[in-house]
Parts: C-alpha cells; structure tokens; sequence
C-alpha cells in the first residue's frame, strides 16, 4: 500500500479564522460544561489550570491515563470501604 503524498493548503481569512476559533472554544466550554454536571473528570482543563499555577519548575503534568486513574480513586477511594446501603 502506497502512501499519499498529497499537500493541501488552505488559505482562510482572519475573520473567519477568528469564528473558527470562538466556535470551538464555545463547544469546549459545553463540553467542559457538561463533563462537570455529570462528574466526569474533564483532562483539558486540569491541563489549564496546571500550567496556569505551574509555569515555573521542572515539573509535568500527569498523563491522561494517570489523571483519570486518580480521579477515579479519589471519588471511589481502594474500593475496600463499606457502605451501608
């Protein structure tokens, strides 16, 4: 199977590269929206607000597999507790 060597360019303009953007930041905003009604951990925006607080230092932010694996322990915890109902 051969590969497609193909380029394609796509001339937009400022304004409609400025719609572009505004529309996808509104539907990342739902979606960010909806994940916190529904208790959904939300990876995006805990990258946000990471590199927000953690501009300076050597540190990295946790991997989306790590994020979610932490999330899920700390809304379920070992999964040893009891519960009463």
């Amino acid at each position: 199977m051969e590969k497609c060597s193909h380029s394609y360019e796509v001339h937009v303009s400022t304004e409609e590269l400025e719609r572009i953007k505004a529309g996808y930041s509104l539907l990342r905003r739902i979606r960010s929206g909806l994940r916190l009604i529904f208790g959904i951990p939300d990876y995006e925006r805990y990258l946000d607000y990471w590199h927000a607080s953690h501009s300076s230092g050597g540190e990295n932010p946790l991997s989306k597999k790590d994020f979610f694996a932490r999330a899920l322990h700390d809304r379920y915890g070992s999964g040893k507790q009891t519960r009463c109902c």
